[in-house]
């Protein structure tokens, strides 16, 4: 069992949080069991023996690692105060994959199917109405959960109860940007800690930055539920001037939450400063994990009868083994009279003034790239890592969102972006992370149907993503693994792109012919007799056996050109080759793809209009990297796009593909981003402009973060949040497509 310690008292109590739209917030912790028994959902069935477990979170990462199955959630609460109105609504999140949920033993809804007929409902969120007088003062909710696969659970929130009037607040809100994330995260590339500001205090802190280190070892927080003692209630929650820092405002003390870049060292750190009296008696609760922690403090006083105090947070583990790294913390922090947090304002803000802003955009919009740099900076992992070969490597997203991982494909859309930014040796850090990662583990491998789906000859860029430690995963599941290919051309696009934006042309030739032989050759080994890329598991990641996706072949046809012309210029012999190849892709996307000259369709088998994923918003990528450059052709795929995945006729964005389930039918921003960077090159500088504009107004409302996805109904955040290169990298590429300045 978990520890609580210090001030922290797990409440039953329902919170009043009306400044969130609920009418009512369920206590975090939850009692939890693995396995099935149907006495469990009687409220007087004793649980006082069973896990507890935050809520919402997969169970994975709270010591259940791999269990797949039945389980059950009980939580306990009291109404101190009478509801209004004949019903209220149970909302639940999303929950991975199928439920039954009971209050006070009387079944309120479940969706999707238990085993033998298993049926996922992972991707539906659950709200249930039930009757008000249903609810009690004291009051049981127990929820029997199956997952079939991965990660499970109660996975994703809001969780509470709503009355009809918030209820439409949060499900039905008006048009127009809003805000509707309330979870800021701060990282140094080596530790992650996530603060949510509805509940006010930092739900977990993490030892690395990364999901996990292998296929079945996820990366677990060495603290949960960490919180301030203060009698008040925040007023404001901020990143300070756009950096790492998170920053709290309450009446008369300000807190400040933060990962240091400046020491490079695995220690969280929390500063509270204000008045003297309230800063010295100030403590701090939290949760330990099966992790040993180690906690110091340190108080330094300032004129005007204020003062400042540090608490220093750390662990020790099998990998970090130092039980004085918060011993000397504190030495360095009382040396350098605790001006440490000053040292991180410092730090990013040197960053900024390394980076190139482009010129004509707005103080909003320059806010928001201020925030993304720090975001990307956030995203990489730095050369303390104590895995070699992780150092350099850039998530798809940081905590809180899912995909702390790093895929090759959100990567290389960082890289694109950090190159705009003139963040040289951040994206010179990434491209050799992926040139000196251990991959070449799918030049063969026969599927279930008895072929072999590989790649078929040696390469270096992974076909999927990497693992934390620096290794290649392939996202393997009862479907096969994901063997994607147009991560080979994404990565010559951002190493070319690289190379003519810094002038690194030995970075280049030293390179040369590892890009030749294991990146380029591949993608030529991989054209199939159509002259398209062969079937894959692209866009994205459909495992196998995949099909021959258009985004595919654009991406690899853009990347041999690029390298082709990249060799011709530095007089490297063997350009033509590579160019011949480019030029075999760009005549099978014609023959294949391009329809009566009028829009690009998703993938090859793709026959009738109304199937699914006929439609593809990643071809827009034709047009963004450049392979067509017909003005008549560009406008006609946009009319025909805008018409079947434009979200409001195409007035704010585009969804994935068509006929999707809500994840591919939402409104994604990097289609956004990218649709806007096409838009403004062939002339629609308005509508460029106006998209630019909308992802800019959204994440003004929401920490300057950008998102995975806008839900297509409310424009509410979705999907993973932060995004990293689909979001913070390719929003700088926006910029300084749409307000290109002095180039």
């Amino acid at each position: 069992m978990k520890l609580l310690k210090s001030l922290f008292v797990c409440s039953i109590v329902i919170l009043n949080c009306s400044a969130f739209s609920q009418t009512v917030l369920l206590p975090e912790r939850w009692h939890f069991i693995t396995g099935d028994n149907p006495r469990y959902s009687n409220p007087e069935f004793n649980d006082s023996s069973w896990a507890l477990i935050d809520v919402p979170d997969y169970w994975e990462h709270q010591d259940f690692d791999g269990y797949d199955g039945i389980a059950w959630y009980r939580v306990h609460f009291n109404l101190k105060n009478k509801l209004h109105g004949d019903s209220v609504y149970f909302i639940l999140g999303k929950i991975d994959d199928a439920d039954e949920s009971y209050l006070n033993g009387v079944r309120i809804g479940g969706m999707g199917t238990f085993p033998p007929n298993a049926v996922t409902a992972y991707d539906k969120f659950r709200y249930y109405r039930i009757p008000t007088k249903m609810l009690k003062k004291d009051n049981v909710l127990a929820v029997r959960v199956f997952d079939m696969g991965g990660p499970g659970g109660i996975v994703s929130g809001p969780i509470g109860i709503y009355d009809d009037k918030d209820h439409q607040k949060q499900f039905n809100p008006p048009p127009g940007p809003k805000k509707s994330f309330y979870q800021l995260v701060t990282s140094n590339g080596l530790i992650a800690a996530v603060y949510d500001e509805s509940r006010a205090y930092i739900e977990r802190i993490s030892p690395h930055i990364f999901q996990a280190y292998d296929s079945s070892d996820y990366v677990k927080p060495f603290l949960r539920r960490v919180a301030v003692t203060l009698k008040s209630r925040p007023e404001k929650t901020f990143y300070k001037d756009n950096t790492h820092v998170i920053t709290v405002k309450y009446p008369d003390v300000e807190v400040n939450y933060f990962a240091p870049f400046s020491t490079g060292e695995k220690v969280f750190y929390i500063e509270i400063s204000g008045p003297r009296s309230e800063v010295e008696s100030c403590s701090i609760s939290y949760i330990l994990q099966k992790t040993n922690v180690l906690i110091d403090s340190a108080v330094f006083n300032r004129p005007g009868n204020r003062a400042e105090k540090y608490f220093m947070l750390s662990f020790t583990d099998s990998l970090q083994t130092d039980g004085k790294i918060v011993e000397k913390a504190k030495a360095n922090l009382i040396a350098n009279d605790g001006n440490i947090l000053q040292n991180e304002i410092s730090y990013m803000k040197k960053v900024f003034a390394r980076a190139k802003f482009p010129k004509g955009i707005s103080s909003k919009q320059r806010s928001l790239l201020e925030q993304s740099i720090s975001v990307l900076k956030m995203a990489q992992v730095t050369q303390q890592e104590v895995f070699s070969k992780a150092s350099g490597q850039i998530l798809a997203s940081l905590p809180p969102g899912g995909w702390n991982i790093a895929w090759v494909r959100d990567g290389c859309y960082s890289a694109l972006g950090l190159n705009r930014l003139g963040l040289f040796d951040e994206a010179r850090r990434f491209l050799s992370f992926m040139l000196n990662a251990e991959s070449n583990h799918y030049d063969h491998f026969v599927f279930r149907d008895g072929k072999d789906y590989g790649v078929g000859v040696p390469y270096q860029i992974s076909v999927c993503r990497y693992f934390g430690e620096g290794k290649e995963e392939s996202d393997y599941t009862d479907d096969g693994p994901n063997i994607e290919l147009d991560g080979f051309g994404l990565s010559l696009i951002a190493l070319c792109d690289y190379v003519q934006r810094s002038g690194d042309t030995a970075f280049f030739k030293e390179n040369y012919d590892l890009l030749a032989t294991k990146v380029a050759d591949a993608i030529i080994h991989c054209i199939d007799t159509n002259n398209v890329i062969r079937i894959d598991s692209g866009p994205w990641e459909r495992h196998l056996p995949g099909k021959q996706f258009a985004y595919t072949s654009i991406a690899c046809a853009a990347g041999l050109r690029d390298f082709a012309a990249l060799s011709s210029k530095l007089k490297i012999s063997g350009a033509e080759k590579y160019y011949q190849a480019y030029e075999r892709l760009l005549g099978g996307i014609r023959n294949n793809l391009v329809i009566d000259h009028k829009f690009i369709k998703g993938n090859v088998e793709a026959a009738d209009s109304n199937s699914y994923d006929y439609y593809d918003g990643g071809t827009f990528e034709a047009f963004g990297f450049g392979l067509f450059h017909d003005k008549k052709f560009f406008n006609s795929q946009l009319e025909e796009y805008k018409r079947i995945l434009g979200v409001e006729g195409g007035r704010h964005g585009f969804s994935r593909i068509n006929k999707g389930d809500w994840y591919e039918t939402a409104e994604w921003i990097l289609l956004d981003l990218r649709a806007a960077s096409a838009m403004h090159k062939y002339g629609d500088q308005k509508g460029a402009r106006k998209l630019v504009n909308w992802v800019t107004d959204q994440a003004a409302l929401n920490y300057n973060l950008i998102p995975e996805l806008y839900n297509r109904k409310t424009s509410f955040y979705d999907g993973a949040v932060p995004m990293v290169g689909f979001g913070a990298g390719a929003y700088a590429v926006a910029l300084w497509d749409v307000y290109p300045g002095n180039k």
